[in-house]
């Protein structure tokens, strides 16, 4: 904290002040010109109160947020090790007997013939864009080879010579 030091008598509008071994010289603070400071609108101070209300309430969303976080990570965290200490045949049986025990539903010969169908449509589909894929990969692979080779018969790669005649044709 500053604190001031008395001033000699012909520096009386600036006192010399001491800040944890830093001394300078300020003006000298009138009494009178700080009161007219003092009164505060209330209606800036109004709006001074809600915007830090409003801000407090968001600060504490936030951490309610990151804390419910948190909490959701540990019990996750907790069920993963909880998984991890299970001896190894407890959770073979539990794999096996979700393997062992399938859906029991029973399908019907024309559903079965339907979901046949549909599956060889859907073959018949991937084929079909299968062969779509290759034929597109040709052409771009065509156009890529003539776009190379339209490179490659540019006259700089070949004889400085040959290069200065096409420059001057």
């Amino acid at each position: 904290m500053a604190r001031p030091i008395r001033p000699d008598g012909d520096d009386a509008d600036w006192e010399v002040c001491e800040d944890n071994g830093f001394v300078y010289k300020r003006r000298r603070r009138h009494l009178s010109s700080l009161v007219g400071r003092l009164p505060v609108d209330s209606a800036e101070e109004e709006l001074r109160r809600n915007h830090l209300a409003r801000k407090k309430r968001c600060l504490i969303n936030i951490r309610d947020r990151y804390q419910r976080e948190v909490e959701q990570w540990e019990d996750l965290s907790a069920s993963l090790l909880r998984l991890a200490s299970l001896p190894p045949e407890a959770t073979s049986e539990a794999d096996t007997s979700s393997v062992a025990s399938p859906p029991s539903f029973h399908l019907s010969p024309p559903a079965i013939d339907g979901l046949i169908l549909e599956q060889e449509t859907q073959e018949t589909i991937f084929r079909k864009i299968s062969d779509l894929c290759n034929c597109v990969d040709s052409f771009c692979e065509a156009q890529e080879d003539r776009l190379t080779q339209s490179l490659l018969d540019l006259p700089i790669w070949g004889s400085p010579r040959a290069l200065m005649r096409s420059l001057c044709d």
